[in-house]
């Protein structure tokens, strides 16, 4: 008897329309915080580090932010 193959087909790719959701943000202009944590983001997709690049594009997207010129 033969061993089966654990993992017979190769693995499933992202479409870039997920991996856009993920790991894409927008840093608020002139923000530091928001500009730090694009760096993050950036340096774990290099890493392939897919949790910690999802966590800061994450942070980014919900960074406070005063509202200018609301009441």
């Amino acid at each position: 008897m033969t061993t089966p193959f654990k993992y017979p087909q190769l693995p499933v790719e992202l479409p870039g329309a997920v991996e856009a959701f993920l790991y894409n943000c927008t840093p608020a202009e002139g923000c530091g915080v928001c500009a730090a944590l694009v760096r993050e983001v950036e340096e774990a997709k290099k890493a392939k580090r897919w949790s910690g690049a999802y966590d800061a594009a994450a942070e980014v997207r919900n960074h406070p932010h005063a509202k200018r010129g609301r009441r």
